[in-house]
């Protein structure tokens, strides 16, 4: 995951989920669109079991005094920001950390990295 976004970048927040989210969580606008791997905590990447492929992934960031998930998809598009509280991890009975899907996804993303 850390290899598809490795650089800093600007989030596009498109949609009306996203930038509803964003007003009604009274969310940061100039920081949290603001990617960098340097500040932000990897929580989650999500996977399509069938491909192996990476879908979206979810980060950690601190602005404004709070604690914000961020979930990014596909072409660098922010999906949704949740306020937590700073103690949540994000380690649901459904979050696989090893084991043989967790390693077919390793394989086949850094197949896809060696391709780019």
């Amino acid at each position: 995951m850390r290899h598809i976004l490795s650089e800093p970048v600007r989030l596009k927040a498109h949609g009306v989920h996203v930038t509803e989210r964003l007003r009604q969580r009274g969310a940061s606008l100039p920081r949290l669109p603001r990617f960098d791997p340097e500040g932000w905590e990897l929580v989650s990447a999500e996977v399509r079991t069938d491909t192996g492929k990476w879908v979206k992934s979810t980060w950690r960031v601190r602005a404004d005094g709070r604690d914000w998930w961020v979930v990014i998809g596909l072409g660098n598009s922010l999906v949704t920001v949740i306020d937590v509280d700073p103690w949540r991890r994000g380690r649901g009975e459904d979050i696989i950390t090893e084991g043989s899907l967790y390693a077919r996804v390793d394989a086949v993303n850094a197949e896809l990295m060696r391709g780019v």
